[in-house]
């Protein structure tokens, strides 16, 4: 559940699993959204839809709250209808056909959708995810209590903090596995999978609950894009070697990593965008300056696009080993030979570059390290 891990909103989680995929092409279907929302007068109305690489934004001036958007898809997917890109929106699963929607402009997250069968399965999940997300949310909440205090109880707080969180997301997971096991000829179901699975340390789940799909689902936009996801998994799982690739480094100078050959080596994908990379930073510094002189080296490889907000991460965090990158964002190079789907992600590779773990946090990389490394 590294997703649901990740971040508590649907919104968020339906866009995180389809960041990072590389998805076949389907016949494009004809879509028309009209409705109205009671109370506006003469305001401008947005609908947005995320591409892969950023959103689309269509819009149009309303005088009476009324309005039609008509567009073309290429596959189902969740769009929002807002006022304000900073207030709340309406999150519409939208399919091919005429679908209506009835809301008001004080509460237009709340408004009625007709016209997608797929949306009235989504809104199904979502009713049913909603204890497990109180639960987890309850458990960030607490484990923010101790960073912004010196709470003299932080140890036993952060300790009830994951206990629920780990509650929150076994009961996250049975509510998923009820849903695709009910419905699997559903495209929600291998929705639910792409958006919630497709991410480190989630590659069994996500094989076990797409073979409770049925081949309709298999072969959906969404479950085409999980297998795409487990075929490219396979390949770097443990005990495979690691893919070998060239790239440039910080100088520009091409760096191979067969190079590395005779030396533990930790594959680290990161970006400067990424808060949670930027966290695990220290870490892994604190790593690295414990085994460099031990056989084991880093090579950091930045999913970055600009240069300049790469290069001064590397600084700010004092990240001293290999660093790489091709500047190509989500379609960084090393990055789909590894399938990565979301950063951080790492893989630990033996002295002949065979992958003998992979997403190591934490303590978990000290162990891992200690282990090996004498």
């Amino acid at each position: 559940m590294k997703k649901i891990v990740m971040a508590l909103s649907l919104l968020a989680l339906s866009i995180s699993g389809m960041m990072a995929q590389t998805k076949p092409a389907e016949k494009e279907e004809v879509f028309s959204l009209t409705g109205k929302i009671e109370g506006l007068k003469d305001e401008k109305i947005f609908l947005s839809h995320y591409n892969g690489k950023g959103f689309d934004v269509d819009s149009l001036v309303s005088a009476d709250g009324k309005f039609i958007f008509k567009g073309k898809i290429k596959y189902p997917s969740i769009y929002g209808l807002y006022l304000n890109p900073r207030k709340e929106r309406l999150n519409i699963f939208v399919q091919g056909g005429a679908i209506s929607v009835q809301t008001t402009k004080d509460s237009i997250s709340k408004g009625t959708v007709k016209g997608s069968p797929l949306h009235n399965e989504w809104m199904i999940h979502r009713k049913q995810m909603e204890g497990a997300y109180a639960i987890m949310s309850q458990s960030d909440k607490l484990y923010r209590t101790t960073v912004k205090t010196n709470n003299p109880d932080s140890v036993a707080i952060r300790q009830k903090a994951h206990t629920l969180f780990v509650a929150g997301e076994a009961y996250a997971d049975s509510i998923c596995r009820q849903f695709i096991t009910t419905r699997p000829n559903s495209m929600i179901s291998a929705f639910i999978i792409n958006s919630y699975f497709m991410g480190a340390g989630s590659e069994n789940k996500a094989k076990e609950y797409y073979n409770l799909l049925a081949k309709s689902a298999q072969s959906s936009y969404y479950g085409t894009s999980v297998k795409e996801f487990l075929d490219k998994s396979a390949k770097v799982d443990v005990g495979r070697m690691a893919p070998a690739f060239s790239m440039a480094d910080t100088t520009g100078n091409a760096f191979t990593l067969a190079s590395l050959k005779g030396k533990y080596v930790l594959v680290d994908f990161w970006a400067s965008w990424c808060g949670p990379c930027r966290k695990e930073n220290p870490n892994v510094v604190k790593a690295y300056n414990e085994y460099r002189d031990k056989n084991f080296e880093i090579v950091g490889v930045s999913l970055d696009d600009k240069k300049a907000n790469w290069l001064k991460a590397i600084n700010a965090d004092k990240l001293t080993w290999i660093h790489v990158s091709d500047l190509k964002g989500w379609q960084n190079e090393a990055a789909k030979m590894y399938a990565v789907s979301a950063v951080p992600m790492n893989f630990l590779l033996d002295k002949n570059g065979k992958i003998i773990a992979k997403n190591l946090r934490s303590e978990e990389l000290h162990k891992k390290l200690a282990e090996l490394i004498h």
